[in-house]
C-alpha cells in the first residue's frame, strides 16, 4: 500500500530528477534555474525549517513513486494548499485515484486544517477534471496569472472545506490513511 515519508538529503538527486522531468515541470508555476544536487539538498534543509510547509515522498509497495507537499500552512485560519505528482505515467494511471483520500485526511486530521485550496495551471486538464469529479468547489480562474514558456497562463483555483470532505465517501478508513504518514 502507500507510505508517506519525510524527504532526507539522500533523496536530493531523486527529487531533482523528478522535478526537472518535462512531464512534471510543465504544470508547475516555476522551473528550476541551474538545477544541481547541492542546491536541492539546501532546499530540502530550508523546507525542514519552515513551519508553513510539510512534504513527503510517496511510496507504493516500498518504492518511491511521487511527491506530496502542503504549503502556505496557516495555523491561525486553518487553511493550506497542497501539490503532488506521481512520476511515471503507468503509476499515475494505476495509483492517482487512490491518493485523494490520503491527501485530504492528512490535511484535515493530521494537520488540523479547516480548508484546503489548490491552484492548477491551465492545460493540466486531467487534474482539473479530477478536482471536479471529487467535488472540490471551483472558486474561479486567475487569468494570465503565471508567466512561463514565454507566455501568460491562467490558473484554476479549487477549495474543499473539512465539513465538505466529511460528507464524501471514503475508500480507506481514516486510521489507514493517517497511519501511512511517517512523521
Amino acid at each position: 500500500m502507500f507510505r508517506f515519508r519525510r524527504p532526507t538529503t539522500d533523496d536530493a538527486a531523486m527529487l531533482l530528477r523528478w522535478r526537472t522531468e518535462p512531464s512534471i515541470t510543465r504544470f508547475m508555476f516555476t522551473d528550476l534555474e541551474n538545477p544541481d544536487v547541492e542546491r536541492q539538498r539546501a532546499w530540502l534543509a530550508a523546507m525542514d525549517a519552515r513551519a508553513d510547509f510539510r512534504h513527503f515522498i510517496i511510496e507504493h509497495e516500498g518504492r518511491p513513486v511521487g511527491y506530496l507537499s502542503y504549503y502556505d500552512i496557516d495555523r491561525v485560519h486553518l487553511r493550506c494548499s497542497s501539490g503532488s505528482y506521481i512520476v511515471e505515467e503507468k503509476d499515475r494511471r494505476k495509483l492517482a485515484g487512490f491518493l485523494h483520500c490520503f491527501i485530504m485526511d492528512y490535511c484535515f486530521y493530521g494537520l488540523g486544517m479547516n480548508k484546503l485550496f489548490n491552484y492548477f495551471l491551465e492545460g493540466n486538464d486531467t487534474v482539473i477534471r479530477i478536482q471536479r469529479v471529487v467535488k472540490a468547489r471551483e472558486v474561479g480562474v486567475l487569468r494570465q496569472h503565471v508567466q512561463k514558456y514565454g507566455r501568460f497562463h491562467d490558473v484554476h483555483v479549487f477549495e474543499t472545506l473539512r465539513s465538505d470532505w466529511e460528507g464524501h465517501p471514503h475508500i480507506f478508513a481514516r486510521e489507514t490513511t493517517l497511519a501511512a504518514f511517517a512523521e
